[in-house]
């Protein structure tokens, strides 16, 4: 029991976006024990404007997550490089992540599927009342055209037709 107290885990680190002008987050999690920094700098300094720090969170299995956000709508992208995400666990070695567009990972720029979208639906809803009358004008013809006799207003002949189709089904 003491060992497992006392255990360390290190964190799998990744930065994320959701949308290209939202700000870029430094998500840690997996880590052991709870006490550990995760911060924003720029070049050796530690930033404190432009920065959002989430709370702490214990993940299911006993580890924890934490993450925090660094707005880079004011950061041009050739000064990307000199900022970095760093985890630091209760007086251990850093982990640091360097800011750089092609390690994010983001959801936009991939299609959107037709169950996430609103629009699909609506669409689908309007397809089906503008074409079932269709469908039943179509059914309608065929009808008529195969048994004029049982849609004209002549109650003999409909009648007639009515025995003539009982008969062809004996």
């Amino acid at each position: 029991m003491k060992e497992h107290l006392e255990r360390t885990e290190l964190p799998s680190v990744s930065l994320l976006q959701k949308t290209p002008s939202s700000p870029v987050s430094c998500h840690a999690t997996g880590f052991y024990p709870d006490r550990a920094t995760l911060s924003w700098r720029k070049g050796e300094e530690e930033l404190h404007e432009d920065v959002d720090h989430g709370e702490m969170l214990l993940n299911p299995d006993g580890t924890f997550q934490m993450s925090v956000d660094l707005n880079v709508s004011s950061v041009p992208p050739e000064d990307w490089s000199s900022y970095k995400c760093v985890f630091q666990l209760s007086g251990g070695k850093e982990i640091t992540t360097t800011l750089d567009k092609n390690q994010i990972r983001t959801n936009w720029g991939k299609p959107v599927s037709s169950s996430n979208h609103p629009g699909a639906a609506v669409i689908i809803v309007i397809l089906v009342v503008l074409l079932l009358p269709v469908g039943v004008a179509i059914r309608f013809c065929i009808r008529t055209r195969n048994n004029p006799a049982a849609f004209s207003g002549d109650p003999s002949q409909q009648a007639a037709s009515h025995m003539l189709n009982n008969n062809n089904h004996l």
